[in-house]
């Protein structure tokens, strides 16, 4: 069975049933060019987006001119990925065309605080015409501190996030995750990670059928059982496993090994995966010499030199990035996926690809 980005169409309502965790992702959708080649894209079912206070690019050089582009001021919120805080696809025009367009799910990653509300009232006033196309809208953020991050708070606090998120779109999915960062002595996610996550949810009174979490794939593959536990503590959760922007993709080894686990616990439904997998014999071994920094030193990861002698172009995070890369290397090349290799392999459950 072939995915399909067509979504079952529902007599307008408020309720829209969350997803089956499988999807086909294009991540990062922040300019025009991205968007076009996504809704032209048949075989696409969910599009992801970065969501930043700033200004169109044709506005940005007649604010630079006037003196005004540094004062901090941003009023509207556009489609980048910082850096950046400008780009030539406002939030709203995103939200028009994938609403004209009708067929695939939206994720909203915000990477700023000021933004969220003002997006979460465009969202609940388009919400009728979603619910009439079938559409989900997951609402993501990075809400609590994970590996490396633990002693820096984070951009948008859950107290402010939830709350905002369950008054202004309530029949919206939850999308919560960690803050990572690539350089550091912390390989994996914890017990006590997954159980501040838990008790978020629970302080909050959220359903676990309104919520997925996301986790750094290979962050996860280190220490699966705290992943496993919290989505069994909270039922009917799902999760969401993610290779970052310019970060090697991941072998397809990896992918089975993570997806047997979730499987042993009778959670394959509930897992899904963003993530590039490596698509060449020299991709697979960048991908071999990474995830032996991961089990095998704690501190290689700061000289990437030694851990892929490839020459690796800087990665474009304004335009590509869909998180900060968890470790360095080149993005995927435009076009390839994370969808596995046979059709019978890439309708199996927790099947989930990027491109």
């Amino acid at each position: 069975m072939q995915l399909t980005p067509k979504l079952a169409r529902h007599p307008p309502a408020r309720d829209v049933p969350r997803p089956r965790a499988q999807q086909r992702w294009i991540h990062s959708t922040c300019s025009r060019k991205k968007l076009a080649r996504a809704l032209a894209d048949p075989t696409i079912t969910a599009i992801e987006t970065d969501i930043v206070a700033g200004k169109p690019a044709a506005a940005a050089p007649a604010a630079a001119a006037n003196g005004s582009a540094s004062n901090g001021h941003h009023d509207e919120p556009v489609l980048a990925h910082p850096p950046a805080t400008s780009s030539d696809l406002p939030f709203d025009e995103f939200l028009e065309r994938c609403i004209s367009d009708g067929t695939r799910h939206l994720k909203l990653d915000f990477k700023e605080l000021s933004i969220v509300e003002p997006v979460l009232r465009r969202v609940a006033t388009a919400w009728p015409r979603l619910a009439a196309n079938g559409q989900m809208v997951w609402l993501n953020a990075d809400v609590l501190p994970g590996p490396n991050t633990r002693s820096y708070a984070v951009a948008i606090p859950p107290e402010q996030f939830v709350p905002l998120c369950r008054r202004l779109c309530p029949h919206a999915t939850l999308s919560l995750g960690w803050r990572t960062a690539a350089i550091g002595p912390e390989e994996a996610y914890t017990q006590r990670d997954a159980d501040a996550m838990a008790k978020l949810c629970a302080d909050h009174a959220l359903p676990g059928s309104a919520v997925v979490f996301a986790a750094a794939v290979r962050f996860a593959e280190c220490a699966l059982p705290p992943l496993i536990g919290l989505l069994q503590g909270v039922p009917g959760s799902q999760m969401l496993l993610w290779t970052g922007t310019g970060e090697p993709p991941i072998r397809l080894a990896s992918k089975v090994r993570v997806l047997a686990a979730f499987a042993a616990a009778g959670l394959s439904d509930a897992v899904g995966f963003d993530v590039q997998l490596a698509d060449s014999s020299l991709r697979a071994a960048q991908a071999v010499l990474i995830d032996c920094t991961f089990f095998w030193s704690r501190w290689l990861r700061f000289f990437p030199g030694f851990v892929c002698c490839l020459h690796r172009p800087r990665a474009d995070y304004a335009s590509i990035g869909e998180r900060q890369p968890l470790v360095g290397g080149a993005p995927a090349a435009a076009g390839s996926d994370g969808s596995l290799g046979s059709p019978a392999l890439r309708a199996a459950p927790g099947c989930c690809s990027s491109v």
